[in-house]
């Protein structure tokens, strides 16, 4: 368990040089909220009603991933796994419920079947959030969502 650790450690020491997400206090929902428009304010006609919804916002994200794998804008989908990935980097700082969104609202509906740039945008993912995505992947066959 540790080597994830530091995997990750080392993964963002080299990937990024700032964090996205500052891990003062606890990220709640309002937290999060706040850091979503504050870097991506693309999104904020889409969740203008969903204040609280946190499935929804999150979501908004994911419908911005897959517009950029759709149109090859790698740099601006590593800008936002990087924002995605810190928050799951630093699940003790963020709380259940937005991990949880992470996982539903916004890996499950990665389109990573893409034929030209999925295989891509998968190898891009962050560790962290590769190995959530297989977890969410492999829960969602034991339950019959997937084949």
């Amino acid at each position: 368990m540790k080597s994830k650790h530091l995997v990750d450690f080392f993964y963002s020491l080299v990937m990024h040089k700032t964090m996205l997400v500052p891990f003062i206090s606890k990220v709640d929902e309002s937290e999060f909220r706040r850091l979503l428009l504050k870097h991506f304010p693309e999104v904020s006609e889409e969740i203008e009603d969903d204040e609280g919804l946190i499935h929804l916002e999150m979501g908004s994200l994911e419908r911005l991933v897959n517009h950029c794998i759709e149109n090859e804008s790698f740099d601006y989908l590593n800008k936002i796994y990087e924002f995605i990935g810190d928050l799951a980097r630093h699940q003790r700082e963020v709380e259940p419920g937005i991990i949880n969104a992470i996982n539903v609202s916004f890996l499950e509906g990665l389109n990573f079947d893409n034929r030209k740039n999925g295989e891509k945008a998968k190898k891009l993912l962050p560790p962290v959030l590769l190995q959530m995505w297989k977890a969410q992947m492999e829960h969602n066959r034991k339950i019959g969502w997937m084949n």
